[in-house]
């Protein structure tokens, strides 16, 4: 049996992954960047080349807070009419 190297799971992603990811404009992930200490920070690959790691990203996305959303207006169920909203 082989022995698989530490990175060799290690899944990098580029800034326009991370913005599809979080559904966030480049703003808004160097808004978080500087001001939450919990966002995934960046690993230099090299010159003008950061990544972020794939697991961090998706910790951050699991440890986020629950909100509770009413939008009155959206049925899932299809059972309301109009006349209801």
């Amino acid at each position: 049996m082989q022995n698989k190297h530490p990175a060799a799971d290690v899944r990098l992603i580029t800034k326009t992954e991370l913005c599809r990811r979080l559904a966030a404009s480049e703003a808004s992930i160097d808004r978080w960047l500087r001001s939450d200490p919990s966002f995934p920070q960046a690993r230099r690959l090299a010159s003008g080349s950061i990544r972020w790691l794939g697991e961090d990203v998706v910790r951050f996305i699991l440890e986020l807070k629950h909100v509770a959303y009413e939008d009155h207006g959206f049925d899932p169920t299809g059972t309301m009419g109009t006349e209801d909203m």
